[in-house]
């Protein structure tokens, strides 16, 4: 879990606390080319949902879905979606 770290330092950057904003962090498996892919989703009301790729983990962490997903919340204080 060494990638984590930098990542969630990304999203501390990412993260500006806009009035009316909704973030979420989203995890998702590709299975086509076995890794776990990142996002940082912004979504100001009334507005079109943001989604920026912030980055990638090997397949191996597919396992470990739920302490990622726990640790990304503790860290950042995002929702954090599985997909």
């Amino acid at each position: 879990m060494n990638e984590l770290p930098e990542l969630i330092e990304k999203i501390n950057n990412l993260f500006a606390k806009k009035r009316n904003t909704i973030y979420t962090i989203r995890l998702v498996y590709n299975q086509y080319d076995d890794e776990v892919n990142i996002f940082f989703e912004q979504h100001v009301i009334g507005l079109p949902i943001k989604s920026k790729p912030i980055g990638r983990l090997p397949g191996t962490y597919q396992n470990r879905f739920q302490d990622i997903k726990m640790l990304l919340q503790q860290e950042t204080h995002v929702t954090v979606l599985i997909k």
